[in-house]
C-alpha cells in the first residue's frame, strides 16, 4: 500500500498562542475588575487585621495563663500602646519569653486594669500560678474605627473577646 499525500489539500497554518489584541483585551478586563474589587477587599483586610490582632493578643494571654500554671511562677503580659509591642515575661527572671507587635493599622485605645483606666502607655497583666490573673480590659481599634475588646477575667484568668 502506497501512501501519497494529495496534491489538492491545502496546508493551513496552525495557530498557537494569542494575538496581541486578545492579550490587551484581557488585561483591560482584568484592570476594570480589580478597580471595582480592590476598595471592597481593602475594607475586608482591615477588619481581618483587627481580628488577627485580637486573636494574637488572646493567644499570648492564654499562653501566659497556661505557662504560669505549668511552671508555678507568675508571668507578666506587657502591652505598650505607643510602640504596639506585646511582651511576655517570666516574673522570676524578667526574661522575655515572647515578643510580637500589633499590625500597623490597629491601635490600642482604652486600657483598664483592676477596673481603673490606665493613663500611661503601658499595661501589665499578671497571670498567677493558680490560674487567676489581674482583671484587665483592652480595646483595639482599626483605622476604620471598628473595635474589639479583649477581656481577661481575674477569677479564672480566662481570656474573652467581645
Amino acid at each position: 500500500m502506497d501512501f501519497q499525500p494529495r496534491k489538492n489539500m491545502k496546508h493551513e497554518p496552525v495557530r498557537n498562542g494569542f494575538t496581541l489584541l486578545e492579550l490587551i483585551v484581557v488585561m483591560v478586563i482584568m484592570s476594570i475588575v480589580m478597580a471595582v474589587l480592590l476598595p471592597r477587599l481593602s475594607g475586608q483586610l482591615t477588619g481581618n487585621s483587627l481580628r488577627a490582632a485580637v486573636a494574637d493578643l488572646g493567644a499570648i494571654a492564654t499562653s501566659s495563663r497556661f505557662r504560669a500554671a505549668d511552671t508555678g511562677k507568675q508571668h507578666i503580659l506587657i502591652i505598650n500602646r505607643n510602640t504596639k509591642d506585646l511582651k511576655l515575661l517570666s516574673a522570676d527572671k524578667r526574661e522575655v519569653l515572647s515578643r510580637t507587635a500589633l499590625p500597623v493599622r490597629v491601635d490600642v485605645k482604652d486600657m483598664e486594669l483592676l477596673g481603673k483606666s490606665v493613663s500611661g502607655h503601658e499595661m501589665r497583666i499578671i497571670f498567677f500560678p493558680r490560674g487567676t490573673a489581674t482583671p484587665a480590659r483592652l480595646k483595639l481599634v482599626s483605622e476604620k474605627q471598628e473595635s474589639l475588646q479583649l477581656i481577661v477575667a481575674g477569677a479564672d484568668g480566662g481570656v474573652y473577646v467581645r
